[in-house]
């Protein structure tokens, strides 16, 4: 018996090396600029694209310039509202175009989706009696918004034996809240072809 457990060790060494060398996925960092060939959909080219070219659209209207000459206006986000039939996630290409918004010192923003967390701070600063008048956020001095920032995607998917085509379009839209005008309106299109490959013998 010692003698089979011998010759079977050296076998099992040689599998564990092999499984330890094997030949998984590996992994790197790239540039994030990078433009991303690797599917047709909605990907993450297209979403610093769109977050560009709406923020410098934006940027450089006449209207938007004359808006935020003397004043930083205060805005919220409403998001975009994906009309596609694909995922996309709306979400990263709003948070996107916001924090450009942001750092560029020309608008500021009020945070909608912490609203119920806000006023359950207030609350607890103000009437739990744990917490240092003097100290306290007072209620009723939040700043209102302005503006709303809000829009959609559509898209139309076409193909054929030989290629497949993808065809997005992003529009944004700036509105007054007070008067329920739009100030600003903002597109961007964008097209993928993705050919097939055809075999022959």
């Amino acid at each position: 018996m010692k003698s089979l457990r011998l010759i079977a060790l050296p076998g099992l060494l040689a599998l564990a090396g092999c499984a330890s060398s094997g030949s998984g996925p590996t992994v790197s960092y790239v540039d994030p600029n990078t433009v991303d060939t690797t599917a047709i959909g909605f990907n993450s080219t297209d979403l610093q694209t769109t977050a560009k070219s709406m923020v410098d659209q934006m940027l450089s209207s006449p209207v938007i310039i004359k808006l935020t000459k003397n004043q930083s206006p205060v805005m919220y986000v409403q998001g975009l509202t994906n009309n596609t039939s694909e995922f996309i996630n709306t979400q990263a290409v709003t948070d996107t175009i916001s924090t450009e918004l942001l750092q560029s010192g020309q608008f500021q923003f009020v945070d909608m989706n912490k609203v119920k967390a806000i006023k359950k701070q207030l609350n607890y600063q103000n009437k739990s009696g744990m917490v240092d008048p003097t100290t306290a956020a007072k209620i009723g001095q939040q700043v209102g918004a302005q503006f709303m920032l809000y829009g959609d995607v559509a898209g139309i998917s076409q193909s054929n034996s030989s290629q497949q085509s993808q065809y997005f379009q992003v529009t944004m839209k700036l509105l007054n809240i007070q008067s329920g005008l739009i100030v600003w309106q903002g597109q961007q299109q964008i097209r993928k072809v993705e050919k097939r490959k055809t075999f022959g013998w």
